[in-house]
């Protein structure tokens, strides 16, 4: 390491310390400047960053936290070791270890697994560690919102290598609600959706009403425009401001190091605009079944960004049944 590299992380752990006398925000600031010169000249610093300020006793903050999101291969399975000593050493190192754990479950033990809260929901799958593939909804230009914070901006999920044709998301719907009669809210339209199954049809246009608040069923036709079903929603509060915003994505197949991704540790700062795959419950699990059945759906799940504000800013979770052609949205808040 670079003479300068250590100046640089023995720098970011005193302004981290309680030792200096200047504000926490000044601080904190300045430690970002320095990180941010790093995040795209591989992981060595960050590593190395990590361990001191786990040994310093500095490194219960966002910052630190952030970093592992930046490690590459190596670096992760050396993070993960020191991560375990520290914790038998009795280190209070358990956010440190979770970030770790959900981006690298392979890396751990199952009794460290079991201590993680987002673990003991994704038991409900039939094996936790080996998830079905999904993708990421990768918004063109980057993060949908101008993040001031570059681990936020630069978060490796906001940019993953995309595929295929961009999809419109946002914007107002076709439909009206039943219920209270506004303009439904156009979420994303996925043309040749299901293109090489037996329920392949043109497109899947998924809209909701900004009033729904609670679980909500809708019925697509052949050219997969929506039509609310009973339940309607709720008569209070509102799901989506501003309805107008419109953005363009590009689908990204999810590499496995990203197929967990928890609502707790990654809220506004990780992409958890999903297509498949994983839930990220704010609220636990909550699978709907088809109408008159006991088939589960599968789901897409839409976060608080982009125009879209589910609640106090949790995250819809829209829900799919090829064989009725019925979409049941599904928001958790706090």
């Amino acid at each position: 390491m670079r003479k300068s590299q250590q100046q640089d992380i023995e720098t970011v752990v005193r302004l981290l310390s309680e030792e200096s006398g200047s504000t926490f925000q000044a601080r904190y600031a300045d430690c970002e400047a320095i990180i941010a010169r790093y995040l795209k000249d591989g992981s060595a610093f960050l590593i190395h960053l990590i361990e001191a300020a786990v040994e310093a006793g500095v490194h219960r903050i966002t910052l630190i936290d952030d970093a592992v999101s930046f490690l590459d291969d190596s670096d992760m399975a050396r993070l993960a070791t020191f991560l375990q000593d520290a914790a038998e050493s009795d280190a209070d190192v358990e956010e440190l270890l979770a970030q770790a754990a959900l981006q690298a479950p392979e890396l751990f033990p199952d009794e460290v697994l079991a201590d993680i809260p987002d673990f003991e929901d994704w038991q409900t799958h039939d094996n936790p560690r080996s998830l079905l593939a999904c993708h990421h909804l990768v918004f063109e230009g980057g993060t949908p919102d101008d993040s001031p914070f570059p681990t936020h901006r630069n978060h490796p999920t906001w940019h993953l290598p995309t595929t295929g044709p961009s999809f419109a998301i946002g914007g107002e719907g076709t439909g009206l609600c039943r219920a209270c009669g506004r303009r439904l809210v156009h979420l994303i339209t996925l043309d040749d959706f299901g293109a090489g199954t037996t329920s392949a049809f043109p497109r899947l246009r998924i809209e909701t009403c900004d009033g729904s608040l609670e679980p909500t069923y809708y019925a697509h036709d052949a050219a997969g425009i929506p039509t609310p079903i009973a339940p309607f929603h709720s008569n209070y509060g509102s799901a989506i401001e501003p309805a107008s915003k419109k953005s363009s994505v590009r689908l990204a197949p999810t590499p496995s190091r990203w197929l967990r991704q928890s609502w707790g540790i990654s809220n506004s700062r990780q992409n958890l605009f999903r297509l498949g795959g994983l839930p990220s419950w704010v609220q636990g699990p909550q699978f709907p079944l088809v109408p008159g059945t006991d088939r589960e759906m599968k789901f897409l799940q839409l976060d608080s960004m982009a125009g879209f504000f589910w609640g106090s800013g949790g995250i819809l979770y829209v829900f799919w049944d090829e064989e009725s052609r019925i979409t049941c949205h599904l928001p958790q808040f706090t």
